[in-house]
């Protein structure tokens, strides 16, 4: 009996995985081909150099701000509206501190973005582990940095603003770029409308749209799972400060 042999035939070899993306290549790639970079994250998360140039940008900005903002005449009609019975001395000193405390909390700010990206990212990888997604803690970490910076070119753009007014007010830095609906009502006089209109705002609504590409990809979720998470975090911040604003409305009514 004769019979021919023939070998298995051989797999051809796979295709090399594509190399990945560099920080920098990462930042300009979330703004303009976000799919693809998050995509590229999820599979080698990074933090170092994201979080440097958060870091960076936030000390440089809060160098040239701070000097530059009015927090005392912020502070004085305060406390005029507030009507306590306080002596000359008692309202100098309470502004004194308070102008220092708020320019505190400005140069502290790169820290306390730190601790910020740190508690996003665990609050929304425990939230979607919890209903059945996936992620380790530096893939949430990755993307949360990665997602905030619509919101730093938001930040860059009022420095610019700030640097040509000179100086501005406390009160108008919520809307300095005016990428919101917050102009189309005052600040003071309708606190409640402001806090609602004001989230209504281009930068943190880009933002919004990356951290939903983005955990989409690290939990392994749709990304309508991963909207209906965020956006309900983000609904209840907004409720948070509707709230605290209906609520110092009411107090300053009593007066």
């Amino acid at each position: 009996m004769t019979g021919s042999f023939e070998p298995n035939p051989i797999a051809p070899p796979a295709p090399p995985a594509a190399p990945s993306k560099s920080s920098f290549a990462r930042i300009v790639g979330v703004l303009f081909n976000p799919v693809e970079t998050f995509a590229d994250i999820a599979r080698r998360p990074d933090i170092l150099i994201p979080l440097l140039v958060v870091v960076v940008i936030s000390i440089l900005s809060s160098i040239v701000v701070m000097p530059r903002v009015d927090f005392e005449s912020a502070i004085r009609e305060q406390m005029a509206d507030s009507g306590g019975d306080m002596s000359a001395d008692d309202q100098e000193r309470m502004v004194r501190f308070g102008t220092a405390m708020a320019k505190a909390f400005g140069y502290a700010a790169p820290l306390l973005n730190i601790i910020f990206f740190a508690i996003i990212a665990g609050v929304l990888l425990l939230t979607f582990r919890l209903l059945g997604g996936e992620g380790t803690y530096k893939q949430a970490l990755s993307v949360t940095i990665y997602a905030w910076f619509p919101l730093l070119i938001q930040g860059i753009l009022g420095l610019i603003i700030l640097l040509a007014k000179g100086s501005v007010p406390a009160e108008q830095l919520p809307n300095l770029v005016m990428s919101n609906f917050g102009f189309l009502v005052n600040m003071k006089e309708n606190p409640v409308a402001f806090a609602v209109l004001s989230s209504l705002d281009l930068f943190t609504i880009w933002t919004l749209a990356l951290y939903i590409i983005g955990f989409a990809f690290v939990a392994r979720v749709s990304r309508a799972k991963a909207a209906a998470i965020v956006l309900t975090f983000w609904i209840l911040i907004v409720a948070f400060k509707v709230g605290a604003a209906a609520m110092g409305a009411m107090a300053k009514a009593r007066k």
